[in-house]
């Protein structure tokens, strides 16, 4: 018998936009001017430092501006630097937005922040803005000791939108992570084909046990990791972050002789 450890890892995707300053021409009596310009940090981390995609362009975010008597919005943040208008004194809130949170697939990032600031009369202030991701990632991987004793392996991993998105780790090419809307849940399946006894064949077909996650975690990938090890067991170990961690057992037969069925 042979154990098969089953990992889910994950870790914070930190994103930031930032915003320089910029002069603007002086505002009149009563009135002031805001000018904001964003760059997106597209860095996420897993365990080793790498980038998400796409990136957005500087000024390509949409912004909301509102305050008491005051809502308007720009299809992007460009726009509004363009347009300068004046901003009668008083307290407002800035949304920065990128992307759709309920979107799912490849290349769907979504970003959002928000900044408080207070405009004075006959001034030109410039605000920073931080804009992180508010979705989540998905992928599905497998190690070399896995794929000893399991080829062809494909999974499904279908979100609670109804959205399902088809891995096959270890076919050659390496999957791209997918945005799903964090805070929902994940639910896992997959097929393979099982190792014989002799070794010499892969000719008994095997479905994995489903899996769930409950709810995805906002800047956060979540990877699924099916490996092997030979401790008389099968696992699935669900790690988020370094304070979470869930473990799950299930046995794998790969004696012919005393199960027929992998799957009985």
């Amino acid at each position: 018998m042979k154990n098969f450890l089953f990992t889910l890892l994950a870790s914070a995707v930190l994103m930031a936009g930032g915003c320089s300053k910029n002069e603007s021409p002086a505002p009149a009596d009563g009135y002031g001017t805001l000018r904001i310009l964003c760059t997106p940090d597209a860095a996420i981390t897993t365990r080793a430092e790498i980038a998400t995609s796409p990136v957005p362009e500087a000024g390509a975010f949409t912004l909301r501006i509102t305050g008491t008597d005051y809502d308007h919005s720009w299809t992007s943040v460009t726009e509004f630097n363009e347009a300068q208008p004046l901003l009668p004194t008083g307290e407002y809130t800035a949304e920065v937005s990128f992307g759709d949170p309920a979107a799912e697939g490849a290349g769907k990032p979504c970003y959002h922040g928000t900044k408080t600031f207070q405009i004075l009369p006959r001034k030109s202030i410039s605000e920073q803005i931080e804009a992180r991701i508010v979705n989540s990632q998905v992928t599905v991987t497998s190690t070399e000791a896995f794929r000893t004793y399991f080829h062809d392996a494909m999974f499904t991993v279908t979100t609670s939108a109804g959205n399902r998105f088809t891995f096959k780790p270890g076919a050659g090419t390496q999957d791209e992570a997918v945005f799903v809307a964090a805070g929902t849940r994940l639910t896992l399946t997959g097929e393979a084909m099982l190792q014989s006894q002799t070794g010499t064949a892969f000719d008994r077909p095997y479905t994995f046990p489903e899996q769930t996650l409950e709810q995805t975690v906002a800047r956060t990938r979540h990877t699924f990791c099916f490996d092997a090890r030979d401790n008389g067991s099968a696992t699935v170990t669900i790690n988020l972050y370094d304070e979470y961690l869930d473990e799950r057992t299930f046995e794998v037969e790969l004696n012919d002789d005393s199960q027929k069925d992998p799957n009985a």
